[in-house]
């Protein structure tokens, strides 16, 4: 698509962009995320700058003193999230389109002149690829870099411009969508993007990831542990989502949740009923077939995602590997759904008590009156 911004004649046709940065303790990023947002080659005057600080301790907020033109909200609450912190800067906001910006992301020069001509009266929201800054620290910098690179639409997975159905923390937003929707869900403290990516298409919008670079990120993962926590968060969303949405005619998130309990449960039930029958072996080669489907579709991963082969089978191994983490994610997901509606019945129950108490009461209550 043409650069839009060179055919306009006049600097009030050029829409202005409020961009939202949200972080907590990002004192290693906070001040090269700036720097890549007055970098952008779009006019400064159209552009206003909001930082949505989650009480950080480190020193966040003394590195904002160098950007007086920064608009600083500290988020005043016990429990905050994401959520409530781009709430928090889009509410604030002046333009009538919003950039969303995660503190550890740095913006791409010209991804503003790249994403705006997309927002016609049908898009939504605009997102573009994102890159690890240090693909080679370790293993799950790898695949992460691999994974942002990619976007599953209607056509399955690719690498080029298309409709999708989610967006991540890093998104252009049209103010008026934001509205509409009320903003992200405050109660979620993870997975308020694609909820929010789909209510907007829920609405009749479409969201566009281009094939063209956003940002660099560091995801900043060094442990075995950190990875755990954060893919069994993943999972816990789409179970959530799922949950959330099954009722809707698109099923949102239920194929992806139900995918990860049936990838999980059958290769366990397989070893299970294969040891009670007597055939212990072969149970667990049968399992490790299912576990590692994966790998048979390499070939189709290194074409879509033009990775070389030993790359894509490194990629199917951790995808192999994702799913347990996800699967317990998608558990939790379910179990608090669960107990929330117990919760729920229960409390509906005792209301019903309540006032068929108070309906007795008040009956009595007329009776001696009359008497």
């Amino acid at each position: 698509m043409t650069d839009k911004l060179k055919s306009y004649t006049q600097i009030d046709q050029i829409p202005g962009v409020s961009l939202v940065v949200i972080g907590l303790n990002v004192e290693p990023y906070i001040s090269d995320c700036l720097k890549s947002i007055y970098n952008l080659e779009y006019p400064r005057e159209l552009l206003e700058v909001i930082y949505v600080d989650s009480g950080s301790t480190d020193k966040t907020l003394e590195i904002l003193n160098r950007f007086p033109s920064v608009k600083v909200i500290r988020l005043d609450t016990n429990q905050p999230n994401a959520a409530k912190g781009r709430n928090a800067g889009w509410l604030a906001a002046k333009h009538q389109l919003i950039q969303f910006v995660d503190a550890d992301s740095y913006l791409d020069s010209r991804w503003l002149r790249t994403a705006i001509p997309y927002l016609d009266t049908n898009v939504g929201a605009v997102a573009g690829t994102l890159k690890e800054r240090f693909p080679n620290r370790n293993l799950y910098h790898k695949m992460a870099n691999l994974e942002w690179n990619i976007r599953v639409g209607s056509d399955g997975w690719s690498i080029k411009d298309i409709e999708a159905q989610t967006f991540g923390g890093n998104v252009l937003i049209r103010r008026t969508l934001l509205e509409q929707n009320g903003g992200y869900s405050e109660i979620l403290s993870a997975g308020e993007d694609p909820d929010l990516s789909y209510r907007i298409r829920r609405m009749g919008y479409k969201i566009y990831r281009l094939n063209a670079s956003m940002a660099s990120h560091d995801i900043n993962i060094n442990s075995l542990t950190t990875f755990l926590k954060r893919t069994r968060r993943s999972g816990f969303v789409y179970g959530h989502l799922a949950l959330s949405y099954w009722r809707e005619p698109e099923r949102y998130m239920l194929k992806r949740s139900l995918a990860i309990l049936l990838g999980t449960g059958a290769p366990i039930f397989t070893v299970l009923i294969g040891t009670l029958a007597g055939y212990p072996i072969t149970s667990l080669l049968i399992a490790l077939l299912l576990m590692f489907r994966l790998v048979f579709q390499s070939g189709h991963f290194a074409h879509v995602m033009q990775i070389s082969l030993s790359q894509a089978i490194t990629y199917s191994l951790y995808l192999a590997f994702c799913i347990f983490p996800q699967f317990l994610g998608v558990i939790d997901a379910i179990s608090k759904y669960g107990l929330r509606n117990i919760w729920r019945n229960r409390r509906q129950k005792s209301n019903d008590t309540s006032q068929s108490m108070m309906q007795m009461l008040s009956s009595d209550f007329q009776v001696s009156q009359n008497y």
